[in-house]
């Protein structure tokens, strides 16, 4: 059982912002007091920077909730949130951010049984821990280094966010649900400083929803078996969801251990959440999130944000380019999150794009469209080109052997990895007179860049040669239909 009440998240300093030129970490409670002076959370984690504006948001939503695109206006205008009633609000629940509290700690459980503890790195993906991957680090289950109180939780507020269901067998659980941001693609819109930034992504809502510290401190017995079932629904409770049962295990200048359980069980119905971009399927009719893929840049899957495909922009997209509009302001649009299969984190990604003035309007969302359909559409000629390639170069039938030699050709690899440069240009001046021929250009200069450094891969004999000239005719024809 933790002791006296310690480290209170909203007083201690540790969320890494980028101010004056120098990083340093700061409280809660200063991050939005002094928010338009700190340039952004800065941190190299695309899961930690998305955990911790949802966590600002969730304290906005709730001490000044937005109600339509004037106050968001109006709020800009004034330059800073009111402070009045932020320090009124968080000093009514300063109790509830307490990281060790003997009934309340910040997104724990205070009587959480730590017979069988588990070492905290197990809350970041990137740590090496039981069955995840080891992405960036090398950390043993029986000797984690020891985590500061300020890393710990950050560690807890992105688990919280981003624990994949998967294998648990604590507690009467068997098999623990997904976070909420688990396994859709996240989208945060970014201004000149963190004020601007929390404007931009704090979208009106009929829904808010009470966050964690709102609700009473939650028991162990009332996440045994997952007694408790919560709707997943509003604005603050989903950005600050008890996913799991967690107790971080104070060692008294850091934390290794933790104890660990179920949390809160989901019921999905329906909600959806600001910052995740929906489509439509084509054959169920069900509504899904758009995740992030290891196959390709996730610019490619805009097309499936447009109505015309059955989709919609994030809310905070829709919204901020409103307001950007009206403020004249030039955000871009950041996409984070990690790739998973079933419990295991294969990757953790963030991707930034400009958010053009006119790219949410018919006119913006068609020449999108179409310039997407161009680089899918040239990318399946150059498939076809690899395809000849193989035929000539192996001169058999062998279709897997064909497609193995296929796939091990640069061709298409290369061509997609220089439209992931080229596209962020497309995009930032797609207003333009002329955008849609110089985006043409770009796909012929990334379709022949793979294409000569597919040559220098090939060798030099004669069927190489014959193979070559075949391809390039097949090249040749990709680049006149543009």
């Amino acid at each position: 059982m933790v002791g006296l009440a310690k480290f209170n998240l909203l007083e201690e300093p540790w969320i890494p912002v980028l101010e004056g030129g120098q990083v340093r970490e700061v409280s809660l409670r200063e991050a939005l007091f002094n928010a338009s002076s700190i340039e952004r959370i800065e941190t190299p984690s695309p899961l930690e920077e998305a955990a911790l504006h949802r966590l600002l948001l969730a304290i906005l939503y709730r001490a000044q909730p937005p109600r339509d695109l004037d106050d968001a206006l109006e709020l800009l205008e004034k330059g800073e949130f009111d402070r009045g009633q932020l320090d009124a609000y968080l000093n009514t629940y300063q109790d509830r951010f307490f990281l060790f509290h003997p009934t309340a700690p910040f997104l724990q459980i205070a009587d959480l049984p730590d017979e069988d503890p588990l070492p905290w790195s197990k809350l970041l993906p990137e740590l090496s821990s039981g069955n995840n991957p080891t992405l960036f680090d090398h950390t043993l289950d029986n000797n984690p280094p020891t985590a500061s109180y300020a890393q710990a939780a950050r560690a807890l507020v992105v688990h919280q966010t981003f624990a994949p269901g998967g294998l648990l067998r604590r507690l009467g659980v068997t098999s623990a649900k997904d976070a909420p941001l688990a396994r859709p693609a996240a989208f945060l819109v970014t201004g000149r400083n963190l004020f601007e930034t929390l404007v931009l992504n704090l979208v009106p809502q009929r829904n808010l929803g009470t966050p964690i510290w709102e609700e009473p401190p939650l028991p162990t017995k009332d996440v045994t078996g997952y007694a408790t079932t919560w709707p997943l629904e509003g604005t603050a409770r989903v950005y600050t969801w008890p996913a799991r049962g967690v107790r971080l295990l104070d060692e008294g200048n850091g934390v290794r251990f933790m104890a660990y359980g179920p949390g809160v069980q989901p019921q999905e119905v329906g909600w959806r959440d600001p910052m995740v971009a929906y489509r439509q399927q084509n054959k169920t009719g069900q509504i899904l999130p758009l995740r992030l893929s290891m196959e390709k840049s996730f610019w490619r899957d805009f097309g499936a944000m447009l109505p015309g495909a059955g989709g919609s922009w994030p809310a905070v997209v829709s919204h901020a380019a409103q307001v950007a509009e009206e403020a004249d302001l030039n955000p871009r649009i950041r996409v984070l999150g990690q790739v998973s299969d079933q419990s295991k984190v294969l990757d953790i990604r963030r991707e930034v794009y400009p958010l053009p003035p006119g790219l949410i309007s018919p006119k913006g969302e068609a020449l999108l469209q179409r310039a997407l359909e161009l680089a899918e559409e040239l990318g399946q000629r150059l498939q076809t080109a690899a395809w000849r390639l193989a035929q000539e170069v192996l001169g058999t039938g062998d279709q897997p052997q064909l497609q193995a030699f296929r796939d091990s050709l640069p061709l298409l690899r290369l061509y997609w990895a220089e439209l992931d440069g080229s596209f962020p240009r497309f995009l930032e001046a797609l207003n333009n007179p002329g955008a849609m021929e110089v985006w043409r250009e770009e796909l012929k200069k990334a379709a022949r860049f793979a294409w000569e450094e597919t040559r220098r891969s090939l060798g030099t004999q004669a069927r190489h040669l014959k193979a070559l000239v075949r391809g390039e005719e097949t090249l040749a024809t990709a680049l006149a239909t543009l």
